[in-house]
Order: C-alpha cells, then structure tokens, then sequence
C-alpha cells in the first residue's frame, strides 16, 4: 500500500474513531452538547475578556485612529465613493470547502451532490456553483471583492493576470475595503485585483484566518477565469497582518506539498512504513503537526509572494506587539490556541505556540522538508530539483520608517530566505511608515508601492521586462507588448488629499 494511502487511511481511521465516540455518547448527548456549548462560551467570553484588560491602551490609540481618519476625511470620501462606485463585485468563497470536499469523494469513489448555476448582480455576486440547497449568508466575511472584471484587457487576449491581496489590520479589524486603492491603481491597466476578507479575532484564532485565505485563494483558481483573470499567472500580495497570514499559507502549502514527495520516494525506492508510523511522524513535531489547509492547490500555482510590512518572527515581534496594545495574553488568544473550547493550557515551551504560526520558523521547516527529499536520494524524484521551483517568487517590502513592524524584521526574514536559498527580491522605502504603502502616499499621489506590485506582477507572470516573454513564443510576446506601462499620470492616479492634512495624519497614526 502506497504511502499516500496510508496517510488517507490513518485520517479515515482516526475519523471512524471520533465517529464511533460520539455514537457511543449520545445515550448523554443533551449533557455534552450543554457541555459544548458552556465551553465555546467560555472560550469567546476568555478571548473578549483578554481584549478588554486592555482597554485604556486600546482607548488610546483608537483615538489616535479617529484622529487619523478626520485629517484624511477628503481621501476617505473618495476612497468610499470610489468603492462603491467602480468596477467591483463581490463574490462568496466559503461554500469553496464544500467543492474541496466534494472533489475528495470523487477521488475515493463516493457520489457527489447536484449543484446549480446562481448569482446576485449589481455589486455582489456569486458565479460560482452552490449547492442547492445551500443558502449564501449575506452578512459573512467570507466574501473576496474582485476588482477589474468589467475593464478592458489591454492585451489581445482576455485574460488578465491577478492579483489576490491580503489586507492587515492586527489580526483584529482587518477589512476587505483597506484594498481598495489598490484596486483602483491597478485595474485600469489590466490587472484583475481580488481582495478577500478573513474572519478576525475575537470569533476566530489565527487557524482560522489562515482557514479562510487559504479557501479564498482555492476560489481564485477554480473561479477566476469567470471573471476574465488567467489562473496560470494568480500573484499573491499581503500587507502587515494579510503579509503574515500569506506567508503562513505559503510556507504550509510548500511543507505539505514536500512531505507528499518525500513519503512518494520512499515508496519509489522501497522503503516500507507502517499507518502507525506514518501517524507518528506527522504528531511528533508540534509546531509543524496537521496541516488545517484542505485545499487542493499546489504551490507552485503561485506566480509569487508580495510581503509588505509583515511581522515575520512572531516570537520576537512579541515584545513590540506588547507595547502596540497586544498583551501577552491577547496575543496568547490570537496564536496560541484558544480554539473553541480549549484551554490556553497548550504545554511545552511557550515559544511553540508562536512558532506554529510564524513564517520565519514555517520556512525553516519547509526547508529541512526539502532537505530531507533529497537525501533520499531518489533520482526521479530529486533530479534537477531546485528551491526555485518549489517555492513562489519572493519580494519583501518595507518601510525603513515603520514602528509598527520595525525594518530590522524584513532584514532578517531577507537573511534567512538568502540563507535557504530562496531567491528574493527586495523593496525598502525610505521614510515610509507602516500604511504609508496602502493609505498615505497613494492619497498625496505617490504611487511607487502600486508600480513595484505592478512591474512585479509583469515580470513573474510575462509581461513587461519579463525575459521569459521576451524568449518566449509569438503569442507569448505580442501579450508581453501589449500590456500597458505603469502611466504615473493616469487621472486616477492623482492626489485625493491636500499633502498638508496627510502629514498631520501621519502624526496622529497609531500604526
């Protein structure tokens, strides 16, 4: 039996387990379920509770936030009426666990359910097949805006390259809409800009944030095309929370995608293994245990990776973390654990909890995982494999004059991807503070972030200043001609704020 069969066989193995408990305990089932929910209660009662010891430092920078926002009223009237107004919709990705789901059964045998076409025009749709009786909840946060559908493809194909950008906001107040400039900058030159929005804390942990990306970039290229995008050239971007999350989902999709390879080598040169022992070494390391991602993307579908901001180690991010509001036990809540009805009695060292879910620790692993596959030695498997391919293309971004996420993080998360091998391309912006590339400088007209995503995603994906275009087939080239230069003096592009008003801002930001 090959290994990938005992792999699925011990999941199934362990479902039957839990299955055959609760069939055993429904004789008390009314007591459990009263159980269940005392303890989801008390898990999100910890978690407000955790928030709220916290007030006065919260009290005082969401002042300085409404502070913010008044000086940069005229940008956020235009930034609103710009969102409502321009070439958006909105579409539904969380039923996109049901169609992972349904494509596991298909792949063990079993029949699948009947699905039908809907959607919903006029700013929120959903193109996507639902299930029929499967109801969209209106007020989820598991909706994606997609920007750029209805914008003419400046190329002769009409396929545009995509963009999916990871919005911040501590993991806290994070929102679709900080995506909008983006957007906005980008969708008249023929990039399809897809913001997804993530369930924040305190309803869920970090699991679920990175759950909930993971489902929307699955989405992406199972639904994208609809839309007018190209799902061979997707491009994902993040900034600060959104960055951290992303790179999560990277590094855990590149882990599991190696562990497969490897346990596919082994069976190749016939090494034996055991259910039991494949079981144990997937629990024997605790911050690279199951993996909570079921989607069914590779990787290497990911043209590449823009990080902007983003707190890469959050072991030590967290004294700084600390210091912007984050008590200890609040990032506890949000890293550690704390799932519904759990203790934050994790065990083990403290640091684990955090490493779990810090990319500079998931990389490291990712890598050994990589180490490990070629010292099998297996020549069809390892031959001619280079980290390159493996990993996406990697820019990191950051702002020399960030507090929020102190530079000295991205130098280091830069030294340990040069480290590895991993090739990078790196972006500091002189003076720029932590939202000065999603908020600030677009509004006084400054849009060097917007160009760098956009040469960026030109050249990963084929089109401007991209060799491989430019070596590539006729079709290939006449793409690469026709997409449009970055016009920095586009209407769109121009100032939406008086320079004076966003430098007061700046003063009063709280990032």
């Amino acid at each position: 039996m090959s290994l990938h069969r005992l792999h699925t066989a011990a999941q199934q193995r362990s479902t039957q387990q839990i299955e055959k408990q609760q069939k055993n305990s429904r004789i008390n089932q009314s007591t459990t379920s009263s159980c269940d929910v005392k303890a989801k209660e008390h898990t999100r009662q910890k978690r407000i509770w955790d928030l709220l010891r916290n007030m006065p430092t919260f009290t005082i920078r969401f002042l300085r936030l409404v502070a913010f926002v008044v000086f940069l009223l005229p940008a956020f009237v235009v930034f609103a009426w710009h969102y409502v107004t321009c070439d958006r919709v909105a579409a539904y990705y969380g039923n996109c666990q049901m169609h992972i789901d349904e494509k596991n059964d298909d792949e063990q045998g079993h029949e699948t359910t009947t699905s039908s076409e809907t959607g919903i025009c006029n700013g929120v749709a959903n193109r996507q097949k639902n299930y029929t009786q499967f109801k969209v909840p209106f007020f989820s946060r598991q909706y994606l805006d997609i920007y750029g559908s209805r914008t003419p493809s400046p190329g002769k194909t009409t396929k545009k390259p995509v963009v999916i950008f990871l919005t911040g906001g501590a993991w806290i107040i994070g929102y679709r809409m900080w995506g909008t400039l983006l957007g906005r900058a980008l969708a008249p030159f023929g990039i399809l800009v897809i913001v997804p929005d993530y369930r924040n804390f305190p309803r869920v942990n970090i699991e679920g944030m990175v759950q909930d990306v993971d489902l929307s970039i699955q989405w992406v290229f199972d639904h994208v095309e609809e839309y007018g995008g190209d799902k061979e050239k997707v491009v994902l971007a993040g900034q600060s929370a959104g960055a951290h999350i992303g790179g999560v989902v990277v590094a855990m999709k590149v882990w599991d995608w190696l562990r497969r390879e490897r346990w596919a080598a082994m069976e190749s040169i016939g090494m034996k293994c055991t259910e039991q022992e494949v079981v144990d070494e997937v629990q024997s390391e605790p911050s690279m245990e199951m993996s909570p991602l079921k989607s069914t993307y590779l990787p290497q579908q990911l043209r590449g990776f823009i990080s902007t901001s983003s707190p890469h180690n959050l072991v030590t991010m967290r004294p700084i973390l600390h210091q912007h509001g984050l008590s200890a036990s609040v990032q506890k809540s949000i890293f550690g654990g704390l799932g519904e009805g759990q203790n934050d009695n994790s065990g083990g060292r403290e640091e684990d909890v955090f490493e779990k879910w810090s990319p500079y620790h998931l990389f490291i692993k990712a890598h050994e995982e990589y180490v490990n596959l070629l010292d099998l030695g297996d020549e069809k498997k390892s031959e001619g494999l280079e980290v390159c391919d493996i990993f996406p293309r990697f820019c990191v971004i950051h702002g020399t004059a960030d507090k929020t996420v102190p530079v000295k993080e991205a130098i280091e998360f830069i030294s340990l991807l040069s480290k590895l091998q991993i090739p990078t391309e790196i972006k500091m912006y002189k003076g720029w503070s932590h939202t000065d590339p999603i908020l600030e400088a677009p509004m006084r007209g400054n849009h060097l972030y917007h160009e760098d995503i956009y040469e960026l995603v030109c050249t990963w994906t084929g089109g401007v200043g991209s060799s491989s275009y430019a070596n590539g087939d006729g079709n290939e080239q006449s793409h690469a001609i026709a997409m449009k230069r970055f016009d920095k003096q586009h209407p769109i592009l121009q100032p939406i704020c008086p320079s004076v008003l966003v430098q007061v801002a700046r003063f009063c930001n709280p990032f």
